[in-house]
């Protein structure tokens, strides 16, 4: 079985899938108030298959401040994600593909969003990669604006307070902004 024969079997179960900017192709299920992603990968090793799903879970209020902030179109950006080992499988039947799909879900269902985004609220300004902008949207989402009032100030008085260098002080005032509506 391919990636691409996994992915038409969750599309016919309510998945959405593509690929994404690189080719890997990942697909979407939208539950409740949260969001799960998966990106199917199956390796072939000489005497067995390595299966992961690799999942994660948003939400959309999440994923669109992540996305206004940033000043970019983001469908999509987790909140929590799974770390776990590949499988180890000599085979990979539609019924296998049916089982991960729903142990990802399940996992997804016990997962807390709020944990998550109390994760990303917490972290240090000087958080590297993606994390410094899961912040910000964290706190726009929690109403946090003395916090962000605070964060452009020091901008302003040029103390960046280590955040990364794509942060900027446009990306502070939308944050304060979304916090405002909430």
């Amino acid at each position: 079985m391919t990636e691409i024969e996994i992915t038409s079997i969750l599309e016919k179960c309510g998945w959405s899938c593509k690929p994404d900017e690189v080719g890997d192709h990942f697909c979407v299920l939208d539950f409740g108030d949260k969001m799960i992603r998966i990106f199917p990968t199956i390796r072939k090793r000489s005497d067995h298959l390595r299966v992961t799903f690799m999942p994660s879970i948003s939400c959309k209020p999440f994923s669109q401040a992540v996305s206004r902030i940033f000043g970019e179109n983001i469908e999509y950006e987790p909140i929590v994600v799974r770390n776990s080992p590949p499988r180890k499988m000599l085979e990979l039947s539609t019924g296998d593909v049916l089982g991960l799909a729903e142990e990802a879900i399940s996992w997804a269902d016990a997962e807390s969003l709020e944990s998550g985004l109390a994760i990303y609220r917490s972290l240090p300004t000087d958080a590297k990669g993606a994390m410094p902008l899961r912040h910000l949207a964290a706190l726009a989402m929690a109403r946090e604006v003395d916090i962000l009032v605070s964060y452009r100030d020091s901008f302003e008085r040029g103390n960046r307070l280590g955040f990364v260098l794509y942060v900027t002080t446009e990306m502070l005032d939308r944050a304060i902004l979304i916090a405002r509506e909430k």
